[in-house]
């Protein structure tokens, strides 16, 4: 009985507690009062009433005033005043004075320090300053427009969280998302589903996509974490972490990170790179590589795959680009005569130096003394002439025409030296050649003062650069190289390798002190070895080399497979013979140019041409020192096998079978072994 009594005192206390905390709605001013009934209700009709609770005031037109209930009705011109400032706006008010709920209906507007809520439907309890819509609204701050279909508003922190359909609208952007919170005072946009971000003026070409992320509408700053994507239109870069900074025009992205380029066709990926809208340029770096797409046939796309520790792409004015400046392919009758070289007679089959009787002696004229300053004159002419003469009447008119001298054709298949002549060539090889020393040239001009040239006489053509630094290697599926430096033109479609560069293809190692590549409606159409170029293979027997080095080596390629090289200046060889798969010997031979002819990923035929000199060495009477020409390089363990060696994120991920690991049985219960 006791325990009963003591509840019973216990409720009485809780629901006096509750009594106090719950504040009556007063009614402090109107302008007409009357009794009204409705359903066995009664309630006052009110004109122009003031109600009053918890220092908030509300107005109305007229209101149905519940006093029994603590709730008003309340019809046309609806305003709430709170004490924070905070005013309130409707048509029509539903008030329900024990929970302080409002709801309102049409033409709702509120307004505070920072911003300006407007919707049909709005919910809102003024106890804790929460405002719900669920019909659409609209906040406006300052310049900042946001729209959604379900929105929240907590008025005592100023944030905001959107839901469906959600549109902000900024000076700089316009923003599409899912979900989206909004601080109206630090003007942050928060985003929890996907969200594209459309650049506004000098960044309506921009676009950014993400999952998760924040963007502040006054620094027009975006940090991005989930499936982050930013546009331009050709040119995109993502990244695992992407930062935007809108107004200084750059871009950061940190792991899994790719830059495209769709026009230019060029992929750079990495796990560090910067993006920079003024010169569209983009940095990469930790396991950066670029993926150029080039043309492997008719039929079939290929693709070019470079790492090195740095690469680097902008965008630059074409007259700022310093032109290739390469060796000219000359014609036969072009190349010089260079210095004879010395023939040892130790017994070997020595070439004559001269297979053809040497011209007479040009007639004596009787010497005429020329002043300085007339020398300087005629010399100054000289080059004005050479300057203006037409490029047709440089190019070659073959590459097998017949020349003055005999020359001489080594064969690799054969275990003679030939010294046939060269047969006229037709019309579309020497086309070909001299289309490649155009297109060596093309775009640098024909000046080689060292003077910047013009590409294009309209100043604003711009053309995409790559540049390549340290630890260099390109693979191909037919060439593969390694470098310090590479660098990339799109308006000479030239790869340029620097420092120390390696070229190996066809089972042949080229290095020279400068290496080009070119490529002509995306296949490789020629490759220019510039000072000290030297040709390296090894057929079967690895300690036999053949070897061909000169001044300057120009390859041509067909179907982006080598097809044949022409060596320039000081051309000096050594090649073995082989009779019924033996080695029996090998020519050393120099010459002012050879030529070699590639087919079926081989070397198949070398021509001297001007000036051939040479000697054969049977194989058991060779010398040592005669075997190997100076300069000579040879490493075959740092050509890159594949792609996936030299480009990690390519290799796949192993399974725990092929790593070697069995994966972990389950535990079997023991079972009891019995003895007999």
């Amino acid at each position: 009985m006791r325990k009963l009594l003591f509840l019973f005192i216990a409720l009485l206390c809780v629901c006096h507690v509750s009594a106090q905390k719950r504040s009556q709605v007063q009614l402090t001013s109107s302008t007409e009062i009357k009794g009204v009934e409705r359903n066995g209700v009664q309630f006052f009709r009110v004109i122009n009433p003031v109600f009053v609770q918890e220092g908030s005031t509300l107005r109305a037109d007229s209101s149905d005033y519940n006093q029994a209930g603590n709730a008003f009705d309340a019809f046309g011109h609806v305003v709430i005043t709170q004490p924070d400032g905070t005013v309130i706006y409707s048509d029509l008010l539903n008030y329900d004075g024990n929970t302080r709920t409002a709801i309102l209906t049409n033409n709702v507007r509120m307004v505070d320090k920072t911003s300006v809520l407007t919707t049909n439907h709005l919910t809102y309890k003024m106890a804790n300053r929460i405002g719900t819509y669920i019909g659409g609204g609209k906040i406006e701050n300052g310049k900042d427009i946001l729209t959604s279909k379900n929105g929240y508003y907590f008025a005592s922190t100023n944030d905001a969280y959107f839901r469906f359909d959600v549109v902000v609208n900024t000076p700089d952007a316009l923003i599409n998302t899912d979900t989206l919170k909004y601080n109206t005072n630090s003007k942050v946009a928060y985003f929890y589903g996907p969200t594209t971000i459309n650049g506004k003026n000098a960044n309506k070409a921009s676009r950014l996509y993400t999952e998760n992320g924040r963007y502040n509408t006054m620094t027009d700053q975006a940090w991005f974490g989930k499936k982050n994507l930013y546009t331009e239109g050709s040119k995109s870069l993502k990244g695992d972490s992407l930062f935007y900074d809108g107004k200084a025009g750059m871009g950061k992205a940190v792991n899994n990170i790719t830059f495209l380029d769709t026009v230019q066709k060029v992929i750079l990926k990495g796990n560090q790179g910067i993006y920079r809208r003024a010169d569209e340029s983009a940095l990469v770096t930790r396991n950066a590589y670029v993926v150029m797409e080039v043309e492997k046939d008719s039929a079939s796309v290929d693709s070019i795959y470079m790492t090195a520790d740095t690469l680097m792409t902008k965008m630059i004015y074409k007259k700022d680009l310093i032109p290739a400046n390469p060796e000219e392919l000359k014609s036969d009758e072009e190349i010089e005569e260079d210095p004879e070289g010395a023939i040892v007679e130790d017994g070997g089959i020595a070439i004559p130096k001269r297979l053809a009787p040497p011209p007479a002696p040009p007639k004596q004229e009787p010497e005429v003394k020329v002043s300085k300053r007339d020398r300087k004159r005629k010399k100054e002419q000289d080059q004005a002439s050479k300057a203006e003469r037409p490029l047709e009447d440089t190019q070659p008119a073959g590459v097998s025409m017949a020349v003055t001298d005999s020359t001489n054709v080594l064969d690799t298949t054969e275990t003679r030296l030939a010294t046939d002549s060269i047969t006229p060539a037709t019309d579309s090889l020497s086309k070909k050649v001299a289309g490649s020393r155009g297109s060596l040239t093309q775009g640098a001009s024909a000046d080689t003062t060292g003077k910047k040239a013009t590409f294009n006489p309209q100043d604003t053509v711009k053309t995409r650069i790559i540049n390549a630094y340290h630890k260099v290697k390109i693979f191909k599926s037919d060439l593969q190289s390694r470098s310090d430096s590479t660098f990339y033109s799109y308006a000479d479609s030239i790869i340029r390798c620097y420092n120390n560069p390696i070229i190996w293809t066809q089972g042949t190692q080229l290095t020279a002190d400068t290496i080009f590549l070119q490529m002509k409606n995306q296949k490789l159409d020629n490759m220019l070895l510039q000072n000290n170029g030297l040709i390296v293979s090894a057929e079967g027997d690895s300690s036999r080399f053949n070897q061909v080095k000169g001044k300057v080596l120009t390859g041509l390629f067909k179907d982006s497979k080598l097809e044949s090289m022409f060596v320039d200046g000081n051309a000096e060889s050594i090649y073995y013979t082989l009779e019924d798969s033996v080695y029996t010997g090998f020519n050393r031979s120099l010459s002012s140019r050879m030529k070699l002819e590639f087919a079926d990923s081989k070397l198949k035929r070398v021509v001297l041409v001007r000036k051939p000199e040479g000697k054969y060495y049977p194989i058991e009477k060779a010398p040592k020192d005669m075997e190997i020409l100076e300069g000579f390089i040879w490493k075959p363990k740092d050509r890159p096998k594949s792609k996936e060696e030299i480009i990690p994120a390519l290799q796949p991920q192993k399974s725990p079978a092929a790593s070697g690991k069995t994966p972990s049985k389950p535990q079997q219960p023991s079972k009891a072994v019995t003895r007999r």
